[in-house]
């Protein structure tokens, strides 16, 4: 059957609408500060490999503690650990940005606070895509999912990492500084918001209760379930070439287009106008299209978008690619994440939306290594100007292999709308 299609009329809660702009504001704390983190440590070393490691080490978190994240979230109120982890992250930027205040920051210590930005990141990321739920009926999930999305693009790419730029041009420290006023207000809006929604800890798992058994129920899920275990394989694939190109974004971007740390941040914000177009429209393209061609729509947009980049590195060409492979990334997360709403029973969504998290960004600390090994590799017999473009071939090429795979896999566009698995009826008895 077909993907669901939501209330075209219906309006969504105020509750929902106090959780997005919450989101909303960390989104924005953060755009400004991810610029900063390796236009930082750009003006130290221009080695990409080792502007490489700064973004690697804000990915690496979704790797190592992602899965056992989820099983926490599965056993904690959902907003409440939002609020805690935005409070700790703010404070983390107040400390770099009084460092960077006071003395030149190495890279290895940017590398440090990128490490613990995203740990914490790990337990907000996670409890934000499973508290959706929790605020929206199923049938309005999609759309939730797209405005969601919209205005993470909005605030982070659109707002934030212009604002991220334009702030480095009064000091390193200032987008850190911003973002620890941005993300305690967002924490604290969140801890009022406690008291609006219906937050308690979800119900006792079954069986022995121990994490090791919680995440064990959760990869298995995953795994036994045809749709999610293509799904999870196909994020492996491509996000670990996404953050290939990532690993080396900024130095193409100086390098290759000649831009300065604000034509950077204009450039991203640019794309993001795609992402925010993909956002809103997810809802009718699965409605008409279903998730299989949804899903390869998405993926022959990217594919092509960094096809023509790599062959065409011109500031034009750049900005209207980006733009268009941002609204194939955009299609591609709401599709995938309101698959995973909709399937998974409430009391392991956490674990399951962390696997996917795993996948998603842990693969991406990964790609973000090996793209700047990559790289460095190729500027020995291309230079580093050409050697940019590599990346961007590659993924354009997996991206279309990925597309076929997907055609064959999920063909029938077949996707389950309830809650699914006899053991995970047992979980979710006593509701929530």
């Amino acid at each position: 059957m077909s993907a669901p299609a939501p209330p075209r009329k219906s309006s969504l809660p105020s509750r929902f609408w106090l959780f997005w702009s919450c989101l909303t504001a960390g989104s924005l704390a953060d755009g400004m500060t991810l610029i900063a983190l390796t236009w930082a440590a750009a003006t130290v070393t221009d080695n990409a490999f080792s502007i490489a490691l700064v973004a690697m080490a804000e990915r690496l978190p979704w790797l190592l503690f992602a899965l056992p994240m989820g099983a926490l979230v599965d056993r904690l109120p959902r907003v409440g650990l939002m609020a805690v982890t935005g409070a700790a992250r703010a404070a983390a930027m107040l400390v770099l940005g009084v460092l960077l205040l006071a003395t030149d920051v190495p890279v290895a210590v940017l590398a440090l606070f990128a490490l613990f930005f995203g740990t914490t990141e790990v337990a907000y990321g996670v409890a934000a895509d499973t508290a959706v739920p929790l605020l929206v009926p199923g049938q309005g999930l999609a759309r939730a999912n797209g405005h969601v999305r919209a205005s993470q693009i909005l605030s982070n790419d659109f707002v934030g990492r212009p604002l991220g730029g334009l702030l480095l041009k009064s000091g390193l420290a200032v987008p850190f500084l911003g973002n620890a006023l941005l993300n305690g207000a967002s924490a604290g809006a969140l801890l009022l918001m406690r008291r609006r929604v219906n937050d308690p800890p979800p119900p006792a798992p079954a069986g022995n209760g121990s994490v090791r058994a919680e995440l064990g129920a959760g990869l298995h899920l995953v795994w036994r379930d045809p749709l999610l275990r293509v799904l999870a394989a196909s994020a492996v694939v491509l996000n670990s070439f996404y953050a290939t190109m990532l690993a080396g974004q900024v130095l193409f971007v100086r390098e290759t287009l000649r831009l300065d740390a604000l034509g950077y941040a204009l450039l991203l914000s640019c794309a993001a106008l795609g992402g925010v177009a993909g956002s809103q429209y997810a809802r009718r393209l699965l409605d008409r299209w279903g998730v299989e061609r949804s899903l390869t729509a998405a993926l022959w947009a990217m594919a092509l978008c960094f096809l023509g980049v790599g062959l065409i590195p011109t500031v034009p060409v750049v900005v209207g690619l980006y733009t268009l492979a941002s609204a194939g990334v955009a299609l591609w997360s709401v599709t995938t994440l309101t698959v995973r709403q909709l399937a998974v029973p409430d009391a392991k969504l956490g674990r399951v939306n962390a696997t996917f998290r795993t996948v998603t960004f842990g693969m991406s600390a990964v790609g973000m290594l090996l793209g700047g090994l990559l790289v460095e590799a190729a500027a020995g017999p291309l230079g580093l100007r050409d050697a940019l473009l590599v990346p961007y071939l590659a993924s354009g090429a997996a991206y279309l292999l990925l597309a076929g795979f997907l055609r064959l896999r999920l063909g029938d566009g077949r996707i389950v709308t309830g809650k699914r698995g006899e053991s995970d009826r047992q979980d979710t008895a006593g509701g929530r």
